[in-house]
């Protein structure tokens, strides 16, 4: 898994991806690893666009690298959020819709994208299995869904309490090939980023951040929208 102290980001003991956020996104952002790595999983990300590639961005807001790379290599771009704008800058989205009705046909894009998304679903009505039933919905036999976010930071309880083994399984329904890496869990030599340390159950569990990269390689459930609660 992907260390601190082995990042080409880490210049003099110091994440200059962090430096970089700060800048790419205008706004302030939290310690690395949380404000950072996910610049450097984003970049990894484009070695699966090609030309032609259907690409789907769930949740963009209105950072823009992914459809930026897929105008300069001449892939489709899509990107949904339910806001018009983020921070105060107006979301790129090409359609204004939450995932739990997310209106693409199935089987229609090669990867679908979730940057630091995936953990508020919930929060804005849509569940997190029914939002990966849809994302997987949407995606070709043989594509690949990719999301990153954060653990022991925010949003919906799997992610802040670190819950890998329903995080997995809630994939695992529609891939045999689940892979989770952790980034920044070993946070070495940066200094640990606490962010709940007056929930006795978290006050010693430092925020990293993970990447789930899952290819649709298995046939697609008929499902009702409560496909996972029991997952």
């Amino acid at each position: 898994m992907p260390a601190c102290k082995d990042c080409v980001s880490l210049v003099n003991n110091k994440c200059q991806a962090n430096f970089e956020a700060k800048l790419t996104f205008g706004r302030p952002v939290p310690a690395p690893p949380i404000g950072s790595c996910t610049i450097e999983i984003v970049k990894k990300y484009t070695s699966k666009i090609n030309k032609g590639s259907r690409i789907l961005d769930i949740g963009c807001g209105s950072w823009s690298f992914i459809r930026d790379y897929c105008e300069e290599v001449g892939a489709h771009y899509e990107g949904i959020d339910t806001q018009t704008e983020y921070y105060g800058k107006k979301t790129i989205a090409t359609r204004l819709e939450n995932l739990a009705k997310l209106s693409f046909p199935d089987n229609y894009f090669d990867l679908v994208i979730g940057n630091q998304t995936i953990e508020h679903w919930g929060e804005f009505g849509c569940d997190t299995s029914w939002g990966i039933f849809q994302c997987f919905r949407v995606c070709k036999p043989g594509g690949v869904v990719m999301m990153n976010a954060p653990i022991h930071y925010h949003g919906v309880s799997e992610f802040v309490n670190g819950d890998f083994n329903k995080i997995e399984r809630m994939f695992s329904i529609f891939s045999n090939s689940v892979e989770i890496e952790r980034w920044g869990e070993d946070h070495y030599p940066l200094e640990k980023f606490i962010a709940h340390q007056n929930y006795p159950k978290l006050k010693n569990s430092h925020a990293f951040i993970i990447d789930i990269c899952a290819k649709k390689d298995k046939a697609l459930p008929k499902v009702s929208k409560n496909i996972c609660h029991n997952a």
